[in-house]
Order: C-alpha cells, then sequence, then structure tokens
C-alpha cells in the first residue's frame, strides 16, 4: 500500500532539491559573470545560467508551490503554522524579487551582451543594487529551507 503523506514528502523535497540546485547553479554561473573578462566568457556564463534557472529553478520551484500544499494537507498541518506562514512568504520573495526586479534587469544585460557591449553588461551584472537584490534572495532561500 502506498503511504501518500511519504510519497507527497518525497516529491515535495525533491522539488526543493531541484529549485535550490537551480538556484545555486544560476548564482554561481551569474557571479563567473560577473567576473568574466571577455564579452565570450560572460554570455557563456550568462547562458548557462539561464537554462540552470529555466530547467532547475523555475520548474523546482513550480513544484514545491504545488506539492507544498499537499505535504501540509497529507500530514495534518494547519497552513496557518507559523513556521508555514513564514517559509511560504520568505520562499515567495524569491520569485517576486526575480520577477519585479531581476527579469526586467536580465532582460536590459541580455540586450547588452548581444549588443556586443560587455562594459554595459559588466556594469549591470555589478550594480550594487543587483548584488544586494541577490543577497537577500540568497537569505529568503536559505531561510524559508531552515523555517
Amino acid at each position: 500500500m502506498v503511504d501518500v503523506p511519504q510519497l507527497a514528502l518525497l516529491a515535495h523535497l525533491l522539488a526543493a532539491f531541484a529549485f535550490v540546485a537551480g538556484y545555486a547553479g544560476t548564482n554561481v554561473l551569474t557571479g563567473l559573470a560577473r567576473r568574466a573578462t571577455s564579452l565570450d566568457d560572460r554570455r557563456a556564463a550568462l547562458r548557462l545560467a539561464g537554462a540552470f534557472d529555466r530547467r532547475l529553478n523555475q520548474r523546482g520551484g513550480t513544484a514545491v508551490i504545488v506539492t507544498g500544499p499537499i505535504v501540509l494537507l497529507a500530514f495534518g498541518y494547519p497552513f496557518t503554522a507559523p513556521w508555514v506562514v513564514i517559509s511560504t512568504l520568505l520562499f515567495l520573495l524569491v520569485p517576486s524579487l526575480g520577477g519585479l526586479y531581476g527579469a526586467p534587469r536580465a532582460r536590459r544585460i541580455e540586450a547588452a551582451v548581444e549588443a556586443g557591449d560587455d562594459a554595459t553588461a559588466a556594469a549591470l551584472l555589478n550594480a550594487p543594487r543587483a548584488v544586494a537584490v541577490s543577497r537577500l534572495e540568497n537569505l529568503a532561500v536559505v531561510a524559508s529551507s531552515w523555517s
């Protein structure tokens, strides 16, 4: 007989692993793009970062959102438990920052790279606000995992 709560938990954990692996890969590769000394190296790092983001981070994050409530229901946890609310808010901060701040900036970086304007791409990647938002996202990912 299938143990539904355990199966739901396994699905949620696998989704979280995919999300975190994609998130970490995207961040490491973006860091490499920040430090790249040539347009070709920057372009390659950003292309691979985009692949990690699309294939693991976004899909894993979506699966976390879908499987989280299933786990709560399967184990009988209330949706209003403080750890659930805090973890959910911290988790949702990441795609919110990504959509509201990161995506428009990424389009500008991509346009600069495609135009061969490495100086603009580097400046956008290394802007203090961009780095600060990235660090805030990192803290939210780690904290949402602990709550």
